[in-house]
């Protein structure tokens, strides 16, 4: 009886259910979180790209409207101009007197942001 009992013992602790995780799971779950951990990262990256883009553009958008404030506090008068600024910045300023009795104001600053090239224009009429 004590050779039934062990073979007996033997054959129910194979069908017991093993404790612990395999090699594959674990290798799935490493796979997994790293693909978290990438995506985490580009997301990261792409906010980072658009913050740089989205102030090189308020700077843009500022250094043109001083511009559009300080023509339209001078006389009435044909004038143009261009300035460059830090880091590839390109303004290029003109007022212009229209034939009845307005000037048209226009500034347009081109900037590099993020390796590509982009453009603010700003334009408004006063009268004279």
């Amino acid at each position: 009886m004590s050779d039934r009992r062990t073979t007996r013992l033997r054959f129910q602790r194979r069908l017991q259910p093993r404790r612990g995780f395999t090699l594959i799971e674990l290798l799935i779950a490493v796979v997994l979180i790293e693909i978290g951990l990438l995506a985490l990262v580009a997301t990261g990256a792409s906010l980072v790209r658009q913050t740089t883009t989205t102030r090189a553009r308020f700077a843009a958008i500022n250094a043109a409207s001083n511009r559009i404030q300080l023509l339209g506090a001078m006389p009435c008068a044909t004038t143009n101009g261009t300035s460059s600024g830090p880091r590839g910045v390109i303004e290029r300023w003109s007022a212009t007197v229209q034939s009845n009795g307005t000037r048209e104001l226009r500034d347009s600053v081109t900037f590099v942001a993020m390796g590509s090239t982009h453009a603010i224009v700003l334009r408004t009429r006063l009268s004279c």
